[in-house]
């Protein structure tokens, strides 16, 4: 009887808000052999484009160095279900047929769902060790009183722990990304509520919860996942304040529950994004003057992948130079560690993926 209840009641009262989508625009070529059926060979060659095209708008992500031995198991993942990810594609041009080598050449341009890949690549354990396993610390306050909310937090970090995240623990632990935002509750039906409906108040006390987060870069507060609300239903059959803390913890917790995994596939979503468009980097330069960051600044712009340099200045005698960057972190640093300025080399002091501290010495 319980049971059905408590599907009375989510039927009734639940609401999840969808996540968000992100898709990117990629042109990519296929080809195939020809064979004796033209029309087949050029279809064999869009869906070798079309592999290429999400390989292309995810390759980013997937790293073959940081995932070593499991990079093919990971590709296997994306080639296979690369069909479901290009939501529109159109032929640019007609098929190229290179009769000499026996092969059909073909280029689309596709838009492919990299959210819909994320939520297959979310259950691969590589792809975040891919993003240097970042700390995160969560920062959840109550709406009404501004102070920390401590059951949904305490949900969302153990639920963050369980999917493999490191989670700083709040002792002063230094983390890369902040989860923060403001959580409110909502009464739904109180126990004793004459006029619920169904006559549910008679058995049920149901409340909801609402969370409005963000995510972003702990030591230069830039977005990584723009301002997002998510709502959870908790309810009880003992007491309105237990069917409160029931809405909490199953806000906190579905935020990265296997089945909803919202805010692991929008951080994935915008880290894609963010490497696929360009990634604001804050370079910190100690042991520059005014010449040496201008030489530091123009081999900085001659590294492939380095779109463009955006602003150099002086600070407090040290160099600072904000660029923005299509290369993972890992690849970037290493780019970083051969430049030189003058007679001086670059030395990778400490490092972030939004903050790189350097010295050149």
């Amino acid at each position: 009887m319980q049971g059905f209840i408590v599907a009375l009641v989510l039927m009734v009262f639940s609401g999840v808000a969808p996540a968000s989508s992100q898709e990117v625009e990629i042109v990519a070529s296929g080809m195939a052999a020809i064979g004796s059926d033209r029309a087949a060979a050029i279809e064999e060659a869009v869906l070798d484009a079309k592999r290429n095209a999400v390989e292309q708008a995810l390759g980013v992500l997937v790293d073959a160095e940081a995932m070593a031995q499991n990079f093919e198991v990971v590709w296997e993942t994306i080639r296979t279900r690369s069909q479901g990810y290009v939501k529109r594609w159109e032929l640019l041009g007609e098929p190229v047929w290179d009769t000499r080598n026996g092969l059909v050449r073909v280029k689309i341009r596709a838009v492919v769902s990299t959210a819909d890949a994320v939520k297959d690549l979310w259950e691969i354990p590589e792809v975040y060790i891919a993003l240097e396993r970042p700390r995160i610390a969560v920062k959840l306050l109550s709406a009404e009183t501004r102070q920390p909310e401590s059951v949904s937090t305490a949900a969302l970090v153990h639920a963050l722990r369980v999917r493999g995240f490191d989670v700083a623990d709040g002792s002063g632990e230094s983390a890369e990304v902040l989860v923060t935002g403001t959580v409110r509750t909502e009464a739904g039906i109180r126990l004793g509520d004459q006029d619920a409906p169904y006559g549910l108040g008679k058995v049920v006390a149901t409340q909801k919860a609402y969370a409005d987060v963000r995510v972003v870069w702990a030591d230069t507060g830039a977005v990584i996942v723009p301002p997002f609300r998510w709502e959870a239903t908790g309810f009880s059959f003992n007491s309105n304040e237990e069917a409160r803390r029931e809405a909490l913890q199953t806000l906190g917790r579905e935020l990265v529950e296997e089945s909803e995994a919202a805010l692991g596939q929008r951080v994935l979503s915008a880290w894609v994004s963010q490497l696929q468009n360009g990634l604001r980097v804050r370079l910190i330069v100690r042991g520059a003057d005014y010449q040496t960051l201008a030489q530091f600044s123009d081999k900085l712009r001659g590294i492939r992948g380095v779109v463009r340099v955006e602003r150099e200045r002086m600070e407090a005698g040290e160099g600072v130079v904000d660029a923005v960057v299509r290369l993972t972190p890992a690849l970037f640093r290493r780019q970083l560690g051969r430049l030189q300025a003058g007679n001086k080399r670059v030395v990778i002091v400490r490092y972030s993926p939004s903050l790189i501290r350097l010295a050149l010495r």
